[in-house]
């Protein structure tokens, strides 16, 4: 792969990884194939389907600008290349789930590609290299992170990290500057994409270090520079480090947490069972058995590691690999939960070599080539035919959250999410007992108290939703949806003022909340206060042009107002826009189609 400039590969090699990167390709299709027919769930809904950011380009200035809220989640993190994936997303594919899944599948054969490439720079080794990538790519503690849309900035960061760790050694091997220029955009890519990626600065000080190779300043200082850039930026102009919020206890109480999750982490390597969404933030104890096999395999490794640090660079820069790059997940700086499948996408990358270096190694012992064949054989099959059973975990919202409900019966979240599934579906009385079972479990969870406030408003019982739905706000004076929710359910009960405060306070919360605007101005039309009620619904299809209900809202009070060519325009744009217009009021602007706007 890498033999200097100037030089080419002999026509074998070539046809070698040719067949290699096809053959990468085609198993990458076919392990996830079945993936493409999975719906939005979980955090898609928020951060995908009904986000407003991505609906244009123009919109792309404000992703780069600071944290983005949502009606229902204000996403604490700073990912604007992970947001822009799902822009061009949706110019081609608009809410067709398909083409998400398609972008995840692509980026992840592409990080495998990127894996294969990396390990033959490094170890000249084309067996090698394909083992490690292909292991990559069709492990099934993967699918967390491909199957499951809102997981695409692990993929998509890991594919910048990886390009700016082969320029970087690229130019370590060549002393050509443009390698160590072309890595410099890779690493910002990386860090745009996930927060994680600080940690490639760590990961090429261990490559210096394995492979004894001297820091060239001329590559190493504008990565560094890059890095006090983006972590002034992040503690300044866009506030906070950390997008996760905080899991409980203080460091040395979760400390034990991290050897735990070592223990897990091994278990799913090794064996890719029972795999699933929320682990949660518990505290262990010291004496746990899973915290001391934890520090024993930490232990273990660690020794190992250090003695083969002259003899053989390979493990000792593997096993390093993984548990370095675990570093910003570990949960010793504070994270939202002890482990997660996800977090392992990166770090993995260090096992599947150290695997790849045991099987290579027997597949050219000559007497040992055929059973060593089957078993790479075997374990790929066996990784792929669970990757492939995994993969349908991720399909569809209800199964998903029962299946995890199976595996976390103490999840307030899950049984949330399953309650907007199943009202949602009409299942009210289910959903309710569902959100109240979110609030037994989490007093001062306010998205439990926001669904079963909306889950009584359904059934009748106003009253019982409005005091609820003042509970959710209480505890998240900043819940732009639930003020939203409060204000339509003031609304029906004809308290009109508190509607409009209501509505206004969602808008403080999110000032880009079309939905929250167009109640409003819906609230002040009623009450006959028509020029007040155009601000705000004109507002709202400014935020979302292709908001078919503020629009036919306009071409009404326009109509009523004597605007008749506006009322025209905006009914026009509703009927576009899918909505049923009342065949009355249509033949009442039929005589005022040609008048102009004034």
């Amino acid at each position: 792969m890498d033999r200097g400039e100037g030089s080419s590969l002999p026509p074998v090699k070539k046809r070698t990884i040719l067949v290699s990167v096809v053959l990468i390709v085609i198993l990458g299709f076919a392990v996830y194939g079945n993936s493409l027919d999975g719906e939005f769930l979980w955090d898609d809904t928020s951060l995908v389907k009904d986000n407003l950011y991505i609906r244009n380009c123009s919109r792309i200035g404000k992703l780069f600008s600071g944290h983005i809220s949502t009606k229902s989640v204000n996403f604490r993190f700073y990912r604007p290349f992970q947001m822009i994936s799902y822009v061009m997303d949706h110019s081609l594919w608009k809410a067709d789930a398909r083409g998400y899944h398609l972008t995840n599948l692509l980026l992840h054969i592409a990080v495998a590609l990127a894996v294969y490439w990396l390990v033959n720079i490094l170890f000249k080794d084309i067996l090698l290299s394909f083992l490690t990538g292909i292991f990559f790519l069709v492990h099934p503690v993967h699918t967390e992170a491909v199957s499951y849309i809102s997981g695409r900035s692990d993929p998509l960061a890991a594919l910048f990290m990886l390009l700016c760790f082969i320029f970087y050694v690229k130019g370590i091997n060549t002393g050509r500057t443009k390698f160590f220029f072309l890595a410099i955009p890779a690493y910002a890519g990386a860090l745009l994409s996930r927060e994680a990626g600080l940690i490639l600065i760590i990961l090429l000080l261990l490559y210096h270090f394995a492979f004894k190779k001297e820091i060239k300043l001329k590559g190493f200082l504008p990565l560094l520079g890059v890095t006090f850039v983006y972590i002034a930026l992040r503690l300044t102009v866009l506030k906070g480090l950390v997008a996760a919020p905080a899991a409980s206890g203080r460091f040395f109480q979760r400390l034990p947490g991290f050897f735990a999750a070592i223990t897990e982490y091994t278990r799913l390597m090794a064996l890719p069972f029972h795999l699933h969404m929320e682990y949660g933030a518990p505290l262990f104890e010291l004496n746990a058995p899973e915290v001391i096999a934890g520090v024993l395999i930490l232990s273990f490794a660690l020794a190992c590691a250090l003695k083969k640090r002259t003899g053989n660079r390979l493990v000792f820069f593997s096993i390093f690999w993984f548990f370095v790059a675990l570093l910003p997940v570990s949960n010793l700086y504070p994270v939202n939960a002890y482990m997660a499948e996800h977090w392992l996408y990166v770090p993995s990358i260090g096992l599947f070599l150290l695997l790849a270096k045991g099987l290579s190694y027997l597949y050219r012992r000559g007497k040992s080539r055929v059973i060593s064949a089957g078993l790479i054989t075997g374990i790929l099959i066996f990784y792929s035919s669970l990757t492939f059973r995994q993969n349908t975990y991720w399909r569809e919202p209800a199964a998903f959250y029962e299946r995890t409900l199976r595996y976390v019966p103490d999840s307030p979240r899950l049984y949330a999410n399953l309650g907007k599934i199943y009202r949602s579906t009409g299942r009210k009385e289910e959903a309710i007992a569902l959100f109240e079972k979110a609030v037994e479990l989490n007093p001062d969870f306010p998205e439990a108290y926001n669904n079963l406030g909306n889950a009584y408003s359904d059934a009748g019982r106003k009253e019982k939703a409005i005091a609820l739905l003042k509970k959710a706000v209480t505890i998240n004076p900043d819940y732009a949806e639930a003020y939203y929710n409060l204000g339509n359910a003031y609304n029906d009960t004809g308290r009109k003022k508190e509607a409009l405060a209501s509505f206004r306070k969602a808008i403080e919360a999110n000032p880009d909340f079309s939905e929250a605007y167009n109640n409003l101005g819906k609230a002040y039309a009623d009450t006959g206060r028509k020029e007040e009620a155009i601000t705000f619904l004109e507002k709202a299809v400014t935020i979302d042009p292709d908001y078919a209900m503020a629009h036919n809202n306009l071409a009404v009070i326009y109509y009523d107002m004597g605007e008749y060519a506006l009322a025209v325009k905006h009914s026009d744009m509703a009927l576009k826009l899918g909505s049923k217009v009342h065949p009355g009021f249509l033949r009442h602007l039929e005589p005022h189609r040609n008048r102009k706007i004034r």
